[in-house]
């Protein structure tokens, strides 16, 4: 008889841990996740840059100081270097030029900003990406509020010399 009341209170402790449990593996997942994203939108950068800094070359020097605010529409900034920064885009977003699947969800090409200083032939990358959990947007507010918003920006920069 005291072997039964005690199965039932094992059942009833586990009942009560269960939903810890799994809020500590699903926060221990999410975390991976974005430590994985992260990891990969770095190398995204690095590669676009990479490409960037080949293809460019000289182009650079020849810009007026409208590349130093950044790129804008890519018109000034692909005519002077055979379409070198749309192809740099497209291949961060898409891992290919002219690709049409992002590698990461809600990525685009408007996320990413390319600036550059022709005195130096520095150019930078940065790409603001905005981070979203796979099992739900926001933690609902119980009646007090929106709740809160569980996604958050990751922002990465490379920076590379062109023209070497």
């Amino acid at each position: 008889m005291n072997m039964s009341k005690q199965q039932g209170v094992a059942a009833v402790e586990f009942t009560i841990m269960l939903p810890i449990l799994l809020l500590l593996i699903l926060t221990t997942a999410e975390l991976g996740r974005a430590i994985y994203q992260y990891s990969n939108l770095t190398r995204m950068v690095r590669d676009a840059g990479r490409h960037l800094s080949n293809s460019a070359g000289d182009s650079l020097s020849g810009l007026d100081g409208s590349f130093l605010g950044g790129c804008g529409d890519d018109s000034d900034c692909n005519a002077s270097c055979n379409n070198c920064v749309a192809e740099a885009k497209a291949l961060l977003v898409y891992g290919k030029v002219g690709g049409s699947t992002p590698l990461l969800a809600g990525l685009s090409p408007s996320d990413i900003d390319v600036s550059g200083d022709p005195a130096t032939d520095i150019v930078t990358i940065s790409v603001t990406y905005d981070w979203q959990p796979m099992f739900g947007e926001r933690i609902g507010g119980l009646g007090f509020g929106e709740g809160i918003d569980l996604g958050f920006p990751f922002v990465v920069s490379y920076s590379v010399r062109t023209g070497l």
